[in-house]
């Protein structure tokens, strides 16, 4: 074998299984909002359209990576918890920002989904 493959073989040999991978997922969740319902129909119809929507429409994802060939390699993943969804859910259809959820509200907000 050529004497200089050798070292370099030695090398590769040497760094390849020793590399270094890390992965996290971080879940960032945020308190949720308090809400009333002006009776059980609203809430029946909020939930309804709520538990219709697709979960990760309502997420938001950051990802952070950093490599170095062969040797090192880090991954950071920043991922909102499922709280997200439901205040975004209770912004869009509590029109008047009371803190209320009317019947006349939840029916807009579902029929506009």
């Amino acid at each position: 074998m050529n004497a200089k493959i050798v070292p370099v073989l030695l090398v590769i040999a040497t760094l390849g299984p020793g590399c270094i991978h890390t992965s996290q997922t971080e879940v960032r969740d945020e308190s949720r909002t308090v809400v009333e319902f002006e009776n059980e129909t609203a809430g029946r119809i909020f939930y309804e359209t709520l538990s219709k929507r697709p979960a990760r429409l309502n997420r938001e994802e950051s990802n952070t990576k950093v490599s170095l060939p062969i040797v090192f390699s880090n991954e950071h993943k920043v991922v909102t918890g499922p709280n997200h969804g439901f205040n975004q859910a209770v912004r869009e259809c509590d029109t008047n920002h009371d803190a209320r959820i009317t019947e006349s509200e939840a029916r807009i907000w579902s029929g506009s989904r």
